[in-house]
């Protein structure tokens, strides 16, 4: 008899297909996971262990550590998901505790009714055994309505409404065939049930089957012409398909219906908030207030909803009040949170309150494509292939530059940020026309629309001079820098001039009375040769003002103005001179019309730079020198005149006292 081979005490946990995993290899997977949440990075820790459930789809462990890291970042949709695959795996009293909670979390009743009486039944003893029963006692009046308003008859009734709750969580999850699956269930038993209908077309819509989404929301409408869902979804689908002026004509009926629907509060606002209809969503709270929206089981978004519109108006206080009644229905709610903390900044740092994320505004397939192509960009070291496969993107995909204006004014600082930098990449016409429009409003920081017009000024499509802009919450006329620099020669003499001056400027930078007379004499020398020479004359200036023979340095200086009004050191000078005499007004006279310049020297940009940062310190004007001190930064970094500047502007640091 043959000997049978001794088991290895490594058993293999299986994967997809062949590939196989030891314990002590999953262990080493895990680990990664692991640190990052020792760290408390929950997203890092759930982004490892999603990747890893896709692996190793069967493995308790990883689906363990999932539930764990999900409920710590407050990811309920992925916390539901995690323990829905942990009971499957593992169907034990403790898993089904667990998934009945986030069911009921999630605003699930029947899936979560169903699940803690499977609870009980598994482990009846458990510690919140108690507290479950008096749960269930509470649902069990919720299931008996949600069973009368779906309409179910028969002894199946009760099936077919779980099942439409499950394809709600499965489409929540963006399990898109699971939730069609479920639908399909639901109508072989009920071919005319509505909701059914109206999540189908949810699905098409999210499998980027535009017309079948459409199309299928018309069905719906021919049927029940009042039906808050599917006229909410169909307002949804035509604006982000850029047909918005065929949305409009579905908006009063909206408003207007008196339909039943589950949570129809929130797809009112829904639709509403699509249309950009701020009034119309205050007006709907108002009309849910009179019906006392707040003993209802209406969902946080719609309070959220609510709260951008506000926010949007000028209700400030109001919008605060409304997103922290979201939080306490849903504390999970990271747009929620993001709107909060947005709106309680500085008036010149708010993006503008936003009710759905950037994504939410692009048709899905849009969506996806314009994701390839950003990480396929991040690859490409090439700007001019970045910019071909976006010019690719944006001609294959219309629709996207057809929502952008709504993006830029609702779609919050990610998609504000994002279709910013294209702009400013690609430059075609129709991205420059949607930029100006965003300059000119009031959306987005005071810096991204400074930046946005500046791009505009560069392109002509808007003056320098005059530009009405919102800045510090109030509207104001002023001039916008759009400036290009170049490191092309200043001057070119002959060799004899170029070598007095090389010479002159050596001894100037000895800094003392002597060397200064000695390079007075090679400078007068040059000029006899390039009498009308700006620059000899300005370093003869400073020769004279080295040797304290100010009245001579002054009048000189207003020779050189006057006679070389575009030259920019001795009007910075000047100014400079004025501004430690104290007269503001006469160095903005001459520093002034330098803003108006289109084309700097990365030197000449540098030295006024430096005395208009001057001149803005001694308004007061701490934040926009600032400004003007990042925009040195990035235009000339090595300037060696940087460093006074940047050690005292830094934040935190008090003013110093110039003059």
């Amino acid at each position: 008899m043959a000997k049978r081979k001794k088991k290895s005490r490594q058993q293999s946990t299986h994967g997809f297909g062949s590939k196989t995993i030891t314990p002590h290899q999953l262990t080493k997977k895990l680990g990664r996971a692991a640190t990052y949440a020792a760290d408390k990075d929950w997203d890092a820790a759930c982004s490892e262990l999603v990747t890893l459930s896709q692996q190793y789809p069967h493995e308790k462990r990883v689906w363990q550590y999932l539930t764990d890291t999900s409920y710590e970042a407050g990811n309920m949709q992925l916390y539901q998901h995690a323990c829905e695959q942990l009971f499957a795996i593992a169907p034990s009293g403790a898993h089904a505790y667990a998934l009945g909670g986030v069911y009921l979390a999630n605003s699930y009743p029947l899936l979560a009714l169903k699940t803690l009486r499977q609870a009980l039944e598994l482990d009846p003893d458990h510690d919140i055994a108690g507290e479950v029963r008096k749960t269930i006692k509470t649902l069990e009046p919720i299931e008996q309505v949600a069973l009368d308003s779906l309409g179910f008859k028969g002894s199946e009734r009760v099936e077919m409404a779980i099942l439409q709750e499950q394809s709600q969580a499965y489409l929540n999850q963006g399990e898109f065939a699971k939730s069609r699956k479920a639908e399909e269930k639901v109508l072989e038993l009920c071919p005319d049930f509505i909701p059914a209908h109206n999540n189908l077309c949810l699905v098409s819509w999210q499998e980027a089957n535009v017309e079948g989404a459409i199309a299928k929301a018309q069905f719906v409408l021919e049927q029940d012409p009042e039906n808050i869902h599917a006229l909410s979804n169909l307002i949804h689908f035509l604006v982000l398909s850029g047909d918005g002026e065929t949305a409009i004509e579905y908006k009063e009926r909206l408003k207007a219906s008196h339909a039943d629907a589950w949570d129809g509060w929130t797809k009112k606002a829904e639709g509403l908030s699509y249309l950009g209809d701020d009034a119309g969503v205050v007006e709907l709270w108002q009309q849910a207030q009179k019906e006392k929206v707040d003993d209802s089981p209406t969902s946080a978004l719609f309070y959220h909803l609510s709260a951008v519109a506000f926010a949007r108006i000028g209700e400030e206080k109001q919008a605060i009040k409304m997103w922290k009644k979201a939080l306490a229905r849903d504390s999970s709610l990271t747009i929620v949170q993001e709107n909060l903390k947005d709106i309680r900044q500085s008036v010149f740092q708010r993006h503008g309150a936003w009710p759905f994320r950037w994504e939410q505004w692009l048709m899905p397939a849009s969506l996806e494509q314009l994701r390839k192509t950003m990480r396929t960009a991040q690859k490409i070291k090439q700007p001019g292939k970045i910019s071909a496969r976006l010019r690719t993107f944006l001609e294959a995909h219309p629709d996207v530059e057809t929502i952008l204006p709504r993006i830029m004014e609702r779609g919050g600082p990610s998609g504000q940020g994002i279709f910013l930098d294209m702009a400013e990449q690609l430059k075609t016409p129709q991205l420059l026309e949607i930029i100006k429009v965003f300059a000119l409003g009031q959306n987005g920081t005071d810096r991204m629309r400074n930046r946005a017009a500046n791009l505009a000024v560069e392109e002509k499509l808007l003056p320098k001079e005059k530009v009405r802009l919102w800045i510090r919450g109030e509207w104001r006329e002023i001039m916008l820098m759009a400036f290009t620099f170049h490191d092309e020669p200043l001057e070119q003499y002959s060799k004899q001039v170029e070598e007095l001056l090389a010479t002159a400027i050596s001894l100037l930078q000895e800094r003392d009375k002597a060397s200064a007379t000695e390079a007075e004499v090679l400078l007068k020398e040059a000029l006899e040769l390039e009498p009308d020479a700006p620059d000899l004359k300005n370093n003869l200036a400073l020769a004279l003002r080295e040797q304290d023979r100010t009245d001579e340095f002054e009048q000189l200086l207003h020779e050189i103005v006057e006679h070389h009004p575009d030259y920019v050191f001795s009007r910075a000078i000047l100014a400079q001179t004025y501004l430690r005499d104290g007269d503001i007004e006469k160095a903005n006279t001459l520093l002034y019309p330098l803003l108006s310049r289109d084309r700097f020297h990365f030197v000449e940009f540098g030295c006024f730079a430096c005395v208009y940062i001057e001149f803005l310190v001694a308004k007061g004007e701490k934040e926009s020198a600032r400004s003007w001190l990042q925009m040195w930064e990035k235009v000339y970094p090595n300037d060696p005149q940087l460093g006074y500047w940047q050690s005292r502007l830094k934040k935190g640091t008090r003013f110093p006292k110039l003059f």
